[in-house]
């Protein structure tokens, strides 16, 4: 269904004055500066949303600026990730910061800051929307579902969604991209959920194409539980934490750990080598990357 211009301002006019009345009251959202919000919005992929101030607060303080970052050791960035997990984000994190200060600081395009390492497109029109006036929404899984809804019709897949979204952001003021996909976020949390949305409560329910016909879907049966103890994330976040709590000298790291036995032990500090999050320093020695 394609909607006319005056009705994309009326859902944009709706939707802003709901999040204006509604919005979840989270300290990350008053930050504006483009190097916060890159830490930010790097810190919020797959980390729940309320705990990313604190954490955010914390690594602020330590890496204040972008040149701060981008001349840091890795394995200080890497201590400062403590708490986070998906360790991979911070080596991105601080290579991103590295290439965007040699080029003179952070790009203000959404297709510039895809180009720095591990800037996907989700978090380069978030940073571009909120810190400089970006006029394209950022898509993640909810707001998918919002802007799907709205316009109703056969399911959308990742470019054509992306365009819908910014059909909306198109008619939306200087600064209100970023606001819109925020309270889209909301909304999605809180009215517009994937199994049972609750269309009567919706501020855009005289306005959704989907308004009334989502059916709330059965709840999918649960497998029993993977004990965290037995996958393989535990086991690299317990070596990285042994890394960083030996400091500059390095820990031997050999023999079992937990429910994993000696050999998986040592094929994970491997990868972990590989993959740039540690180094090895002596036999069985190894610690946190640092600059030859």
């Amino acid at each position: 269904m394609a909607l006319t211009v005056s009705e994309i301002k009326r859902i944009n006019k709706l939707l802003l004055a709901w999040y204006k009345a509604n919005a979840r009251p989270l300290k990350i959202r008053e930050r504006y500066k483009p190097y916060e919000v890159l830490i930010v919005e790097v810190m919020a992929q797959q980390t729940q949303i309320a705990r990313v101030d604190e954490l955010a607060t914390r690594f602020l303080k330590r890496f204040p600026t972008l040149r701060s970052l981008a001349r840091a050791e890795t394995a200080d960035v890497l201590d400062a990730w403590r708490g986070l997990g998906y360790n991979r984000r911070a080596l991105l994190l601080h290579r991103a910061a590295e290439a965007a200060h040699a080029a003179g600081g952070l790009p203000t395009t959404h297709e510039e800051l895809e180009r720095l390492p591990g800037i996907g497109s989700y978090t380069a029109r978030a940073i571009a929307a909120i810190a400089s006036g970006g006029r394209e929404i950022p898509v993640d899984v909810n707001i998918a579902r919002v802007v799907q809804r709205l316009v109703g019709g056969p399911r959308l897949t990742a470019k054509p969604l992306q365009a819908a979204a910014n059909v909306f952001g198109a008619e939306l003021g200087d600064g209100e991209a970023g606001r819109w996909a925020q309270a889209a976020m909301d909304l999605a949390s809180s009215v517009c959920r994937a199994s049972a949305p609750d269309c009567s409560s919706c501020p855009l329910k005289t306005a959704c194409a989907s308004a009334g016909r989502v059916a709330a879907s059965e709840k999918k049966r649960r497998s029993a539980p993977v004990r965290f103890g037995s996958t393989a994330r535990w086991l690299r976040g317990r070596l990285l934490d042994e890394l960083r709590d030996a400091g500059r000298g390095g820990v031997i790291i050999r023999g079992a750990r937990g429910e994993h036995p000696a050999p998986a032990v040592t094929a994970t500090i491997k990868r972990l080598c590989d993959e740039g999050l540690a180094e090895k320093v002596a036999t069985a020695t190894y610690r946190l990357p640092r600059r030859k």
